[in-house]
């Protein structure tokens, strides 16, 4: 088994701004400015209608320098027999056993496919119930890397035989 060398394809996602802001906090934002706009409109508790927004903002301005540091710290390696990756602020990278996957796939939503990206999906057979799941967010041309990820894996399983 190969420990060292050069992954087979190594994936490191970058941070797209507009799209988590469209994507998680477009609809939250509209409703508080609704909100804020109609305790204006009468008059009614205009202090604590601008201190909710300035709360807002500043919780999305901390949500955005998390997951900065959260993508850069993330990086995905295919290596001939296993996954190696990291998709948390700490540099601990887990291992996954391509035998130990039972099914992988991709999906986009629409506004996914309006920023050219999507998620890959992996899942495995592992005993804890939080390393059965493993997901890619927003990578770029999402079907070709998939279909790159199925080659790696086909032709690991094509030396088993």
């Amino acid at each position: 088994m190969e420990k060292k060398g050069r992954p087979l394809l190594s994936l490191k996602i970058k941070y797209n701004v507009l799209f988590n802001f469209l994507y998680n906090h477009v609809t939250t934002l509209l409703i508080i400015l609704l909100i804020v706009g109609v305790l204006i409109a009468e008059n009614q508790l205009v202090g604590y209608g601008i201190a909710i927004l300035v709360i807002y903002l500043l919780y999305l301005i901390i949500s955005v320098l998390y997951n900065r540091i959260k993508y850069r710290n993330s990086i995905y390696n295919f290596y001939s027999d296993r996954l190696e990756y990291n998709n948390k602020i700490n540099d601990d990278l887990q291992t996954v056993k391509y035998v130990n996957m039972t099914q992988i796939k991709y999906g986009q939503t629409f506004l996914q496919t309006l920023f050219k990206i999507g998620n890959i999906v992996i899942y495995t057979d592992d005993k804890k119930i939080t390393k059965r799941l493993i997901i890619i967010h927003d990578v770029k041309n999402v079907k070709m890397i998939y279909e790159k990820i199925l080659k790696i894996m086909g032709e690991k399983t094509a030396d088993n035989k």
